[in-house]
């Protein structure tokens, strides 16, 4: 029986977030052994392995090949294995950074329809590589119980030199973080454990609820733990950013958004009940992605269902997009036209697409406006926004749509809400 691959946490840095997604994709494909994907790949099943083994970086020849092997978007992948070199180089410029493609979550209203047979039959499915599965897949083929480990520090020999170095790496975290609290210039602690907020400058508040909120150093799911909140504290913020993609835990939605404490750490939005108000804009933070700058609209037939179109958005620095369209509601004594969310979706392997099956037209329906949002969360849109108009008769024959200021602010805002 092969043996068990040894568990990775995304947690643990750049180099096991990456050899954890490159699993997840493995996962995706349908689980094809090594060997298998060796056949394809045009490297052995060793090097494909160990590219997968959260120990060191896979050269950019090699992580291609895997995701090619695999059915990935190798342009994608491309752009994750720079960010993954600058981040082990230690660069923390804006320009070094590409936000991750491994997170989709797609809200669907009674238009949005969901991905057929035959959908499934040409594209692998999107894994979240955000949840931490156990996984069944061998690293090699045919290697059997209790084969000698092929890393040196895997050896049970390490394990006192490992927990000497743990116990110090804790104790030097917990001095830091009351050097920061005795500096004056942070937050302050409560008798329950809640940070109490600083005396100006609070921007909004947000309520922790999971068992224990992780305050890091910055706006990336890898940086240090330098603190924990309990649950229950009613927390202040000055400010949020934008960094790593998260999946709000009660909504089930991407969010990129992470909030500023005034002691300098971050938590991310998606572990916080409570938003900035939809009108503040993103600050400065460390490990901060870019804020979206354009996108564009597209609608294409959707070639499994001829009463369906795919909604399609591109543009620059995208995290998270919200769709929504106008029109009546079907079966109204009185038709009234009004903006309906179709989705909010982080990028999938296709990009952000949204198939979306049209309304069925009332009989003074004229043409229906489509809208596409960069979002930053749940209820966080931007002004960054694509609009058509097109016929129902002629979906894909649309047309660009200019609106105004009132109308930009409820599509967006209803594009980028929480599902009802």
């Amino acid at each position: 029986m092969p043996r068990r691959p040894r568990p990775l946490d995304p947690d643990d840095g750049p180099l096991q977030a990456f050899a954890y997604e490159l699993r997840c994709l493995r996962q995706a494909a349908g689980n094809p052994t090594y060997r298998a994907l060796a056949a394809t790949a045009g490297f052995s099943a060793t090097t494909l392995s160990d590219a997968a083994g959260g120990v060191r970086r896979p050269t950019l020849d090699v992580t291609l090949a895997y995701v090619g092997a695999c059915g990935g978007d190798a342009e994608l992948w491309e752009k994750h294995w720079y960010v993954l070199e600058r981040r082990l180089a230690g660069s923390t410029g804006a320009d070094a950074r590409v936000r991750p493609s491994s997170v989709q979550a797609a809200l669907t209203v009674s238009e949005v329809i969901e991905p057929t047979q035959a959908d499934a039959g040409n594209r692998a499915p999107v894994v979240d590589a955000f949840q931490k599965q156990g996984f069944e897949p061998e690293p090699i083929d045919g290697d059997e119980p209790g084969a000698p480990q092929r890393r040196l520090w895997r050896s049970r020999a390490w394990l006192p030199v490992m927990a000497v170095a743990l116990v110090l790496m804790l104790v030097l975290t917990s001095l830091l973080v009351d050097l920061k609290r005795g500096s004056g210039d942070t937050d302050t602690v409560s008798g329950s454990g809640c940070p109490v907020g600083p005396a100006g400058g609070t921007l909004f508040q947000g309520t922790t609820y999971v068992g224990s909120t992780r305050v890091r150093s910055s706006a990336s799911r890898s940086a240090p733990v330098i603190d924990e909140i309990p649950p229950g504290c009613r927390v202040q913020f000055v400010g949020f950013c934008i960094g790593d993609a998260e999946v709000d835990v009660t909504a089930g939605t991407p969010d990129v958004r992470w909030f500023k404490l005034g002691s300098g750490g971050m938590v991310s939005s998606g572990v916080v009940h409570g938003n900035p108000p939809w009108e503040l804009r993103p600050d400065r933070c460390p490990g901060e992605f870019p804020a979206p700058s354009s996108i564009s609209l597209a609608v294409a037939p959707r070639l499994s269902d001829p009463e369906a179109v795919e909604l399609r958005a591109s543009g620059s620095y995208l995290g998270i997009v919200g769709f929504a369209g106008y029109f009546s509601d079907s079966g109204q004594a009185v038709p009234v036209p009004r903006w309906h969310q179709l989705g909010l979706i982080g990028v999938g392997v296709d990009g952000f697409v949204l198939p979306w099956r049209i309304a069925k037209p009332t009989a003074d329906q004229g043409p229906i406006q489509l809208i596409a949002v960069a979002c930053l969360g749940g209820d966080g849109p931007t002004d960054v926004l694509d609009a058509l108009t097109l016929p129902p008769a002629a979906p894909t024959q649309a047309r660009p749509l200019s609106l105004g200021e009132g109308d930009r602010n409820a599509a967006a805002r209803t594009a980028c809400r929480y599902p009802a």
